[in-house]
């Protein structure tokens, strides 16, 4: 057998070999009808597991045949058999190593850029003087009276304050001499508001009766018609009589007392005629006056 011969099946692809991969093992013989002599033998050459089977040619018109032999390694040797190779069953692309693939580098993400924040432009002067004329326009519409000012601007609002937050110590309203000695035929009295009656009877149900001296009333329209100087009085008066009150029901040096001392040393150190002068010069300077 020679070289040649024997290399043939080494240079057939696989792409060959797997097309004929599940075919039956056969052998076929070209014998001479004169030749009976079985000397002929045909040899297996076994060429790495490739499967070749040559027939020795010994001057005799013996085609060669070869013989597809899948596995090598079989005992049993059957000729009806099939033999399959594993690497044969395997589509070329399986044999190939697979290719690492690259792993892409991650990108990292860009941060967007944070804008500048614009300066506030300063306000010009035609913005000022815009907000200046807003200003003095609200504070002209602002309402305004009497009260108001002589209580924030002048000693008199103060004393006159003072004078309205204890009046009942100072005198009695109404007087008791100008209240009727019995009540109005068709009328009720009032709890807590003497002089004052309530019509139940005829044509003016529901209607009020009133026989107070509004004039003496402790209104601040009545305190500030009054000079200072008596206002002074009355504030002295009340002082005297609500601290005598309260020591009577929860006595001495207690918080309120130490109020009503200090303020009697201001009702005691007023000046009067002053107080009036400034009163007045508030009221003209606001357009006010007292009606």
């Amino acid at each position: 057998m020679s070289d040649d011969d024997s290399s043939t099946s080494d240079d057939v692809p696989l792409s060959s070999l797997k097309a004929g991969s599940r075919s039956r093992r056969s052998i076929n013989y070209n014998e001479d009808d004169n030749d009976e002599d079985e000397s002929d033998e045909a040899e297996f050459q076994d060429d790495g597991g490739e499967g070749d089977y040559i027939e020795s040619n010994d001057g005799n018109d013996t085609d060669d045949f070869i013989v597809d032999d899948d596995d090598e390694g079989d005992e049993d040797g059957d000729d009806d058999g099939d033999y399959t190779d594993s690497s044969e069953d395997a589509p070329l692309s399986a044999l190939k190593k697979p290719s690492p693939k690259k792993s892409k580098a991650s990108t990292p993400k860009k941060t967007p850029k944070k804008k500048p924040t614009p300066k506030k432009k300063a306000s010009t002067t035609k913005k000022k003087a815009a907000s200046k004329a807003k200003v003095t326009s609200s504070s002209s519409t602002t309402y305004l009276s009497a009260s108001s000012e002589l209580y924030s601007k002048c000693e008199k609002g103060k004393l006159i304050q003072s004078v309205l937050a204890r009046w009942w110590y100072a005198y009695q309203w109404p007087d008791p001499a100008s209240i009727p000695a019995k009540t109005p035929k068709g009328y009720d009295s009032l709890d807590g508001f003497p002089g004052l009656y309530i019509c139940t009877q005829g044509s003016n149900v529901g209607s009020f009766l009133d026989v107070r001296d509004m004039s003496q009333a402790p209104s601040f329209k009545n305190f500030a018609m009054k000079p200072s100087r008596e206002l002074k009085e009355l504030l002295l008066t009340a002082i005297e009589n609500q601290r005598k009150a309260l020591i009577k029901f929860e006595g001495e040096k207690t918080d309120t007392e130490k109020e009503l001392r200090e303020l009697e040393k201001w009702a005691n150190k007023l000046n009067y005629s002053k107080a009036d002068k400034d009163a007045e010069k508030v009221l003209k300077a606001a357009r006010l006056k007292l009606t």
